[in-house]
């Protein structure tokens, strides 16, 4: 996982650099990349146990991106719907639940 996030930082700071990037999109690109990159090492790679986990934790930085999109409360709002979500399916996914 951690050679995923190294290029998932590294990725967007080069086309800054090249100029494909503003300033104020770079800071977007690592989370969305970041938390792309950790939903899909969750669901793919991980065992049972870590995949609810690491799934969601990807989930909810790659909603974090969303702010250069759409207004501030909307992006905090998504990521307590995503919140409350996995809670639910970790509560509702529980042995003997």
């Amino acid at each position: 996982m951690g050679a995923g996030l190294i290029a998932t930082v590294l990725l967007p700071i080069a086309f800054l650099l090249f100029g494909l990037l503003k300033a104020g999109q770079t800071l977007p690109a690592i989370l969305l990349l970041s938390g792309l990159w950790v939903l899909v090492f969750g669901l793919m790679m991980e065992g049972k146990q870590e995949r609810l986990y690491y799934s969601g934790f990807g989930a909810m930085v790659a909603l974090l991106s969303t702010y250069l999109f759409v207004p501030v409360q909307y992006t905090v709002g998504l990521v307590l719907v995503a919140l409350v979500v996995l809670a639910l399916i970790r509560a509702l996914s529980r042995p003997g639940a």
